[in-house]
């Protein structure tokens, strides 16, 4: 005979057994895991590099033979055309580019140089560039009008030969047109330091 404390203990036992199978409205059922929180803690995938790694070893100056230098078309700034001398690093291993280039205009097919070198302008920066990458340096060059003939004495020039910032070597880039040969003030062109493009 089953005294009232065991059936007691028993109608215990049952309600929690149903409360572990199909709830009423009042109880929530057991939830799956969200697969969200999984996605979640995934990484993002590795993207591509668009140039050759650098291992951000030591680099040493960039030098003519592993540039490529050019400049892009001028445009127009007060009495002034301003162009950027771009430098490319055409070698398979990464260099350093330290300040302001050496620029200066040339003429005949001897490259004679014409008036004096581009004064620097503006703050000194440093650019390592990895194999494939550029940096630039702005020109701005003055109209030979702009100046007393008596001042400026213009000669035509065939372009511009312009030596890497902390480097070596030289690159012929073409621009014909009258510069003064004379070194009148201001000067007739300025050259900023490199930056990264």
């Amino acid at each position: 005979m089953v005294g009232p404390r065991e059936a007691g203990v028993g109608a215990a036992l049952l309600l929690l057994l149903a409360g572990c199978g199909n709830a009423g409205p009042d109880v929530a059922a057991p939830r799956p895991p969200v697969p969200a929180l999984t996605a979640a803690t995934t990484p993002p995938p590795a993207t591509t590099p668009s140039a050759p790694a650098d291992d951000g070893g030591p680099a040493g100056p960039c030098t003519g033979d592993t540039l490529d230098v050019s400049a892009t078309a001028p445009r127009t700034d007060g009495p002034a055309a301003v162009a950027d001398l771009v430098f490319r690093n055409t070698g398979s291993a990464p260099c350093m580019l330290d300040g302001y280039p050496g620029v200066a205009f040339v003429a005949g097919n001897e490259g004679t140089r014409v008036g004096p070198r581009a004064a620097i302008d503006g703050p000194r920066a440093r650019v390592r560039l990895a194999p494939g990458a550029a940096a630039t340096a702005p020109l701005r060059v003055r109209a030979t009008t702009s100046y007393p003939e008596a001042d400026c004495v213009p000669e035509q020039a065939r372009g511009l030969r312009v030596a890497p910032p902390g480097g070596s070597g030289g690159t012929f880039v073409p621009r014909p047109g009258p510069v003064g040969s004379a070194d009148p003030a201001p000067p007739q062109a300025t050259v900023g330091s490199v930056a990264a493009r």
